[in-house]
């Protein structure tokens, strides 16, 4: 055994620069492997760990009944000392009591719902770590005070020591109301914390929702995150008998266990891509090095080595190969993830895309486990030995005088095939011969142009899929809520105010429908506000709107599961199946509806469900809500002309960023804005974006490992032609020349490449575009993401393929620049000599 492994690395040794450049194309497929994997696993760890960090501990214990209904009445006895009997069983690490509801918070003008969380000062930040967040302020002492994110701070226009009004539906179906001093402002960097979660003293929050000597939950802790199943289980055969359920994270949030399924489906995709284009690069290198070395195979059957033993030979030098390019990737893909992982990836530009995923902040932190890097391995090293397997057998199998290539072969008789030289024309001539080299070993060639092939396919594919995965974000987001361009007063969009309303919205509708672009315009009155029953209440936007006018703008009339859309002028609320799910409400139920009028006052009103839509997003299905616009009018306190949009329809969806320009030069001198879907939509047009991004990432793995592998091809051409090159040059052709004709060589090689990756990649695409990408697996998640169904079609745009297309190929030639100046600089003595 030592005896071969002397004479594999003897063989390494022999031909150095062979070995530096395959093992520079596995280390480099295995650091990008590593480090896009580590960048994925980084996502799902930030959002796992701020979330249960920040705000809901790893685990809860609810009254039985509790976490379906979210009904306050099913509550836990203060009296029964339950948090203690939590804290005494081994692996939790502290608990806290909290009283958590949803409140209506009102400025001096502004108002916004937050969800509010009564906790104990004292036991709390050993659970979860909002305290130490405080940008502004001090954390919570006592009394009637409340600490907030620094988007809702903002949206209400309050600092520290600032006051604000809550209004919340009490456990007794009461209204209760109160005063409470802002203490502090906190930032976690995460939207959906920092907008819309608020904390209080446990003993004001108890007062405020009627709720004396009782909680809604004890959130705990564990010492060690890998054996919380294990905690949970304990918990609840300890509790049995006291009609209590204990939940892990994963039960409470299966909307962040849905997203993260979503992530590691789409991120399987991206990594089986990725698998594909460096194990290709891998194949070419390998494949390069066994096929260009029948010579020596030749040679050595020729002497009596039996052709099991060249197998094995083969196979002991590719796993040494592959074995320490895998430990050299490791270093490289492992010094990524630590640098990343101590500075970040900043993400913050695309921070409202981030939001889409529950936890994630702008700083993203790459992790990675040691599983991943298992597989990784053991995919790399097996790729390596079967690339090598086949030809090494191949070679093995043949006899001397067929190894050596001295009997015609099928390339052979390709190799012979006679290339005239017809032109007169210098530039031509080069460009002939390098063709005619093609053909002369088109088994190289092939080996050659599939890395640019394979390279092309897979960015084709990835691209198509983000392509289809977005526009059909894009048209649902459209046609079931923002339609293409709305108009309103400057601030609306993000203050949702009443105040800010449009004065007699009929004339400038009448101006809007009057040009060419615009095929359908409706008004609409637009409030933040609270809808309850008797069981409890949650935050939506209500959204007033004439029917028949919205009805030729979007389509949300034909998304109706039960009852009737909106009609005008008669009572009656329409909501999305999520949110009746939610308040456990059915059609005919009356709904209390509590919204900050333009004034300032707080009004309610009550409207039965007169219908139930499904969109499929439970973004869309849980926060939108639709009543008459005169009823939304008379809650808002809007008079009978005025509106807070008009939203339009436009007849080609490219034309609204031009739309909303033209539009905002003649509405500014009135205090309106337009704004088209883009604005309106900044997740949609974020996620595409960060899309780009990760795409970028991908495609600058793809380039490195094809330009390897091409630059490996044409280096062994290279050497393989040392002699016929020496005699090129002795015969005085100048290494220009020689030059020239090798990136003419290199140029044929990618166009091949390109054609077969074009159309490998453009037919994949058709395939999947007729069939769809079915999802419904991940369903679930895909019902947080706006406008998304389960099937995804691939659409191949050419605005967005065209540019990385033609930097592939453009890469596949510039590598071939260094082999063809070595080449140039050759000795002719020396080369035939060593011919």
């Amino acid at each position: 055994m030592m005896a071969w492994l002397r004479l594999a690395f003897g063989n390494l040794r022999n031909n150095r620069r062979r070995t530096a450049i395959t093992l520079l194309s596995v280390a480099v497929g295995v650091g990008g492997l590593v480090f896009v994997w580590a960048f994925i696993d980084g996502i799902n760890a930030q959002m796992i760990n701020n979330i249960t960090g920040y705000v809901t501990g790893d685990l809860k214990v609810h009254q039985r009944g509790f976490h379906d209904d979210r009904e306050m009445n099913i509550a836990l006895a203060e009296r029964r000392n339950t948090a203690a009997n939590v804290s005494a069983v081994t692996g939790v690490a502290a608990t806290t009591p909290r009283v958590t509801g949803h409140a209506l918070a009102s400025g001096a003008d502004q108002s916004r719902v937050l969800q509010v969380m009564g906790v104990d000062s004292t036991t709390e930040p050993r659970v979860t770590r909002l305290d130490r967040s405080i940008v502004r302020g001090r954390y919570l002492a006592g009394g009637n005070e409340i600490i907030l994110g620094v988007d809702a701070a903002g949206a209400l226009d309050v600092s520290p020591g600032d006051e604000l009004v809550l209004v919340v539906q009490a456990a007794d179906g009461s209204i209760g109301a109160d005063r409470f001093a802002v203490a502090g402002v906190f930032e976690t960097g995460i939207k959906r914390i920092d907008g819309f979660v608020a904390q209080m003293p446990l003993a004001s929050a108890q007062a405020l929702y009627a709720f004396q000597g009782r909680f809604t939950e004890i959130a705990a802790r564990v010492q060690e995150a890998d054996r919380l199943d294990e905690v949970v289980g304990t918990l609840q055969d300890r509790l049995q008998g006291r009609n209590v359920e204990v939940l892990g994270w994963p039960a409470l949030m299966p909307s962040l266990v849905q997203m993260i399924a979503f992530h590691d489906a789409v991120a399987y995709i991206v990594i089986f891509v990725v698998f594909v284009v460096v194990a290709a690069g891998i194949v070419n290198t390998i494949l390069m090095s066994v096929l260009e070395r029948s010579r020596e195979f030749g040679v050595m059957l020729a002497l009596g080595t039996p052709s099991n033993r060249i197998v094995w030979l083969v196979l002991l030098e590719t796993a040494i190969l592959a074995g320490l390019g895998y430990l050299l990737g490791l270093v490289l893909g492992l010094s990524l993830t630590g640098y990343f992982g101590s500075q970040g990836l900043d993400f913050s530009a695309y921070i409202k895309a981030m939001d889409t995923m529950p936890g994630l902040s702008g700083i993203v932190y790459p992790t990675i486990e040691f599983q991943r890097l298992v597989v990784i391995g053991l995919v790399v090293v097996s790729v390596a030995l079967l690339a090598a397997a086949l030809p090494a057998w191949k070679a093995g199998g043949n006899s001397p005088l067929e190894a050596m290539g001295a009997r015609r072969t099928v390339i052979n008789r390709i190799r012979r095939i006679h290339w005239q030289v017809t032109s007169d024309h210098r530039l031509l001539i080069f460009a002939q011969m390098a063709l005619r080299s093609v053909f002369r070993n088109p088994r190289r060639s092939v080996i050659t142009a599939s890395a640019t092939a394979f390279g092309l396919a897979a960015y084709l594919f990835l691209y198509a899929f983000a392509n289809g995965f977005f526009e059909q974000m894009i048209q649902n987001s459209t046609r079931q809520l923002s339609g293409h361009v709305q108009v309103m007063k400057a601030g609306q969009a993000v203050d949702l105010s009443p105040a800010l309303r449009i004065v007699d919205s009929p004339a400038l509708l009448g101006q809007l429908r009057a040009r060419p672009e615009v095929e359908a315009a409706a008004p609409r009155v637009v409030l933040r506000a609270m809808v309850a029953n008797p069981g409890k209440s949650l935050p939506v936007e209500l959204v007033g709107i004439a029917p028949e006018q919205e009805r030729a703008v979007t389509e949300l009339s034909g998304y109706m599961k039960q009852g009737t859309y909106v009609q005008p002028g008669e009572k009656g609320i329409v909501i999305g199946q999520k949110l009746a799910e939610e308040l456990n409400a059915r059609l005919g139920d009356k709904l209390v509806i509590t919204v900050q009028q333009a004034g300032g006052d707080l009004a309610s009103g009550a409207q039965p469900i007169r219908g139930i839509y499904r969109t499929g997003s439970d973004l869309f299905d849980s926060e939108y809500a639709f009543i008459d616009i005169d009823a939304a009018r008379r809650l808002g306190g809007l008079q009978g002309d005025q509106a807070s949009r008009i939203a339009l329809r436009l007849s080609d969806r490219a034309g609204s960023a031009a739309l909303a320009r033209t539009l905002n030069q003649s509405l500014s001198r009135d205090g309106l804005v337009a704004m088209d879907w883009e604005a309106l939509l900044p997740v949609v047009v974020q996620m595409v974006e960060m899309s780009q991004v990760d795409f970028y990432l991908i495609l600058s793995v793809v380039f490195v490992v094809v330009a390897i592998g091409v630059m490996n091809t044409m280096v062994m051409s290279v050497m393989e032609r040392t002699r016929e090159l020496g005699v090129m040059l002795a015969l005085g052709t100048r290494g220009g020349q020689l030059l020239l004709t090798i990136l003419f060589e290199a140029l044929f090689l990618a166009v091949l490449g390109m054609v077969a990756g074009t159309l490998a990649g453009g037919a994949l695409v058709y395939w999947l575009n007729q069939t769809g990408i079915d999802l419904s697996s991940i369903s679930g998640a895909l019902e947080t993401i706006p406008g998304i169904t389960d099937r995804v079609y691939p659409v191949l745009m050419f605005d967005h393929v065209w540019l990385p297309s033609l930097l592939l190929f453009l890469c596949s030639v510039t590598v071939a620049l260094y082999p063809a100046w070595r080449a140039a600089r050759l000795d002719p003595v020396k080369a035939i000599h060593h011919g």
